[in-house]
């Protein structure tokens, strides 16, 4: 009996050691409290706790940052973004960049410049854009003449505020020019252009219906000379 009491014993203990073994390998670290008659229990750690890799007991939610992609964009705020006009433009003033509060850099890239201007006199102060037939052609029909009169083509284009401009092109033979007319005169003063400034029109194979229309000003003469 006391021999079988002994072996009872040790068996006991060794499977004590084994189950202290596994809870310190695995890393979760447990207070052990000795009673009385020195039969040991484990605190199981409560369930609003995790343990971490130094067997600390850390908080189950904590305060941390959510990634890029749990950003709250419910205020319709997305951040812009930057880029530069066709590499054989060089910047000189303030221009507005077309789409940057909403459309992705990846949109900007495919689109392509189909024609660009510096706008004369006659661009700002007649109330129509000048765009001679060549260079017109790349982006606009054949000019075709219906009982007499050249027909009036119907053109849309979108600014930089995503605002649409309605306007109307026809060809004019004694210029041999597309002209520009209907609320040309009135983007021109929303955005005070002034001769000299570019402005730049391009096509963009996501937006099918309309023309993309972006603007840059020359370089202002910040303390202008009073002439007599």
């Amino acid at each position: 009996m006391s021999k079988k009491r002994d072996s009872a014993s040790f068996l006991d203990e060794e499977a004590k050691k084994m189950k202290l073994d596994i809870y310190s390998s695995s890393g979760l670290a447990s207070d052990v409290k000795q009673e009385e008659d020195g039969s040991e229990g484990v605190i199981d750690p409560p369930a609003s706790a995790v343990v971490d890799n130094q067997g600390s007991l850390s908080p189950l939610m904590e305060n941390k940052p959510r990634n890029q992609d749990d950003k709250d964009f419910s205020s319709g705020s997305v951040p812009a973004s930057t880029h530069d006009h066709d590499s054989e433009t060089k910047k000189t003033g303030s221009s507005s960049s077309s789409l940057t509060e909403s459309a992705s850099c990846s949109s900007i890239n495919e689109r392509t410049l189909v024609y660009k201007k510096s706008l004369t006199r006659d661009d700002v102060f007649y109330c129509r854009l000048m765009i001679p037939l060549e260079l017109g052609k790349e982006f606009l029909p054949e000019p075709e003449r219906y009982k007499g009169r050249y027909d009036m083509t119907e053109i849309s284009v979108m600014d930089h505020k995503r605002r649409i401009w309605e306007m109307e092109a026809s060809f004019d033979e004694l210029s041999s020019s597309y002209m520009f007319f209907l609320n040309w005169d009135k983007y021109v003063k929303k955005y005070g252009l002034e001769p000299e400034d570019v402005i730049f029109l391009y096509e963009d194979p996501t937006i099918d219906d309309y023309f993309l229309i972006e603007y840059e000003k020359r370089k202002r003469d910040s303390n202008p000379k009073e002439t007599t």
